[in-house]
C-alpha cells in the first residue's frame, strides 16, 4: 500500500459514481427558475456502479434521523442558511469548492459560528479519477488550504465531485499530508430526480416548483427513513425549499445529526491514523478498519458480500465464495 492511512479515505473498485444517483449542479445565480444553467448535468455518472463497501453513507443511522449536507457553495445565500439551520438547532455540513470561497470567507465563519462542518468538496468541482495525481492533489489541497484557516481542527471530510473515486485517487491522496481527510462520504437521499425522488439541482433545472421538489424529499425521506441528504447551497430555490421542509420534518417527529456522527463515518475517522492491514489491503467502510487481501465482508449498506482484491473491492457470491480464502465478515459478526 502507498499510504499509511488507507483506512481513512474509502475505496472503490470502478469510478464510485452513483448507481443512479446523481447531485451537485454547476453554480448559477439567484433565480434559479429562470436560469438554463441550473439543467447542467449533476454529480453523477449513472453508467459507473458505485462499490457500497467503499462508500460512507447514512444507512446504520437511526430511525427518522437525518444528516444534511449542502455542496458547491458558498453561494449567494449560504449565511442565511446557515443562520437558519443554526436557529432551527440544526447543524449540517457545507462541502464547499474553494473557487467560490474568495469574497465569500464571512459565510465560512458564519457557518462555523452556527455549529456547522465544513468539508472538502475541491477547488473546481472536476472529476478526480479522470485526471493527473498533481491535478487531483491540486484540487484537494487548494481547498484544504481555505478549510484548514477557519477549521485548524477538523474534522477532515471529503466529498469528491459527481462521488467519483478509485483506489488511485485514495493512493494518491494517501501519500501526502491530505491523509488527514475521511471518505469518500456520499449519500442516501437527494441523488436523483424521479417520480418519487428529488435532486434540487434537477428540480430547478426542470422548473419543478419548490413545493413539489420538497415534496419528493419527503417521500423519499420517508421511505428511506434514514440517511445523509445531498442538496446544493449554491442554489436560491434550495434555501427556500430548507425552510419549507425543516417544519414539516419537526412536525413528523425527525431528528437531526452531523455527519461526523454517522456510524460509519465515525469508524472512519476514529482508524484514521491507523496502519493498514498489508500492502494488497482494503478499507472497509462496514468494519471501519483495513483488512488484508481476500477477505469477505458483508456490506451494511445493501448486504451484499465484496472480496479485497489487489487494493479493491470486487463483487463476492457469498460467505462460500471460492476466493473468500481469509477471514469472513457476515453483518452477524460484531
Amino acid at each position: 500500500m502507498f499510504a499509511r492511512h488507507l483506512v481513512a479515505l474509502v475505496l472503490a473498485s470502478t469510478v464510485a459514481a452513483c448507481a443512479g444517483l446523481t447531485g451537485c449542479a454547476t453554480e448559477t445565480s439567484e433565480d434559479d427558475s429562470n436560469d438554463p444553467s441550473t439543467a447542467a448535468p449533476g454529480d453523477g455518472t449513472s453508467e459507473d456502479a458505485i462499490v457500497s463497501e467503499h462508500s460512507l453513507a447514512g444507512s446504520e443511522l437511526p430511525d427518522h434521523t437525518l444528516a444534511l449536507s449542502f455542496d458547491d457553495g458558498p453561494g449567494p445565500r449560504s449565511k442565511e442558511l446557515a443562520d437558519y439551520l443554526a436557529s432551527e438547532n440544526i447543524h449540517a455540513t457545507f462541502f464547499i469548492n474553494g473557487k467560490n470561497v474568495p469574497g465569500r470567507q464571512n459565510m465560512l465563519a458564519a457557518e462555523l459560528a452556527g455549529g456547522h462542518i465544513i468539508g472538502n468538496h475541491t477547488q473546481n468541482h472536476i472529476q478526480l479519477t479522470n485526471i493527473p495525481a498533481a491535478k487531483l492533489m491540486s484540487e484537494v489541497t487548494l481547498t484544504d488550504a481555505f478549510i484548514a484557516e477557519v477549521q485548524p481542527n477538523g474534522p477532515w471530510l471529503l466529498r469528491p465531485p459527481f462521488g467519483a473515486w478509485n483506489g488511485a485517487a485514495a493512493r494518491t491522496i494517501n501519500a501526502t499530508p491530505m491523509s488527514k481527510y475521511v471518505g469518500s462520504v456520499f449519500w442516501d437521499i437527494g441523488g436523483v430526480l424521479t417520480d418519487t425522488a428529488a435532486a434540487d439541482w434537477d428540480c430547478w433545472g426542470k422548473h419543478i416548483t419548490i413545493e413539489k421538489c420538497g415534496a419528493l424529499y419527503m417521500n423519499e425521506m420517508n421511505t428511506r427513513k434514514r440517511g445523509i441528504v445531498l442538496m446544493h447551497d449554491i442554489h436560491s430555490n434550495t434555501i427556500d425549499m430548507v425552510k419549507q421542509l425543516v417544519p414539516q420534518l419537526k412536525a413528523q417527529g425527525w431528528k437531526f445529526t452531523t455527519i461526523p456522527e454517522v456510524p460509519s463515518i465515525k469508524r472512519a475517522l476514529a482508524n484514521v491514523s491507523a496502519a493498514t492491514a498489508g500492502p494488497d489491503a482494503c478499507s472497509s467502510s462496514t468494519l471501519g478498519k483495513s483488512v488484508p487481501a481476500n477477505t469477505c465482508v458483508q456490506s451494511r449498506t445493501d448486504q451484499k458480500w465484496h472480496r479485497c482484491e489487489n487494493k479493491e473491492w470486487v463483487d463476492a457470491s457469498g460467505s462460500a465464495d471460492a476466493k473468500c480464502t481469509g477471514a469472513k465478515y457476515p453483518l452477524t459478526t460484531p
